[in-house]
């Protein structure tokens, strides 16, 4: 509703928000019905890939320096790459959470998050912070991915010194504190002019 309210290239995002919350809770319902359910193959292909391209592509969207663009292109580039390379070198990547490969992506997402925010903090846009979307949504995936990585390090290395409850509900109020903090965003952000 607020799509007019977050400036240019919210598309993009708001389809990968769509997109990620569709996932989730289709997994959910599957799980319910069969508790075996293997959802990897939607995580891999749906938010691995089209989620995080298409917040790619909003970051490259919202850049205007064309140093910025082309650096934030490359790690595009990168970013498929290792995608293709992890999908062909990996044996099991569709069917097993590819740990390994997820944790580049999250690396290179961070790179691109870094291009807007420095663009931000240099431009007279930081006296205005509080009503920029682009900087809610950066502090909000930084929250969302970067906290869920080193769960998901403990989870991959030591699975037996760790609760499996435990670990979902610290992995759900990380959710809850990116996703919590994107929503003030969007309720803040103003349109430029």
């Amino acid at each position: 509703m607020k799509n007019n309210q977050v400036q240019k290239g919210s598309t993009y995002f708001t389809a990968a928000i769509g997109i990620l919350t569709f996932i989730e809770i289709y997994c959910i319902a599957q799980r319910f019905l069969n508790i075996t359910y293997n959802s990897s193959i939607l995580y891999v292909i749906g938010i691995n890939l089209v989620v995080f391209l298409l917040f790619f592509l909003y970051f490259q969207s919202i850049l205007i320096s064309k140093k910025s663009k082309r650096l934030n292109l490359i790690l595009i580039v990168l970013f498929l790459l290792n995608y293709v390379g992890s999908a062909i070198l990996v044996e099991n990547f569709f069917t097993r959470f590819p740990f390994f490969s997820y944790f580049v992506e999250v690396v290179l997402l961070s790179g691109s998050i870094f291009l807007v925010m420095s663009q931000t903090f240099n431009s007279d846009k930081i006296l205005g912070l509080g009503h920029y979307f682009p900087f809610w949504v950066c502090i909000s995936l930084l929250v969302t991915y970067l906290g869920v990585l080193p769960l998901l390090v403990i989870s991959y290395t030591a699975t037996n010194l760790m609760n499996l409850n435990i670990f979902f509900i610290l992995l759900f109020l990380v959710n809850v504190v990116g996703y919590t903090i994107l929503l003030l965003g969007i309720l803040k952000a103003k349109r430029e002019i």
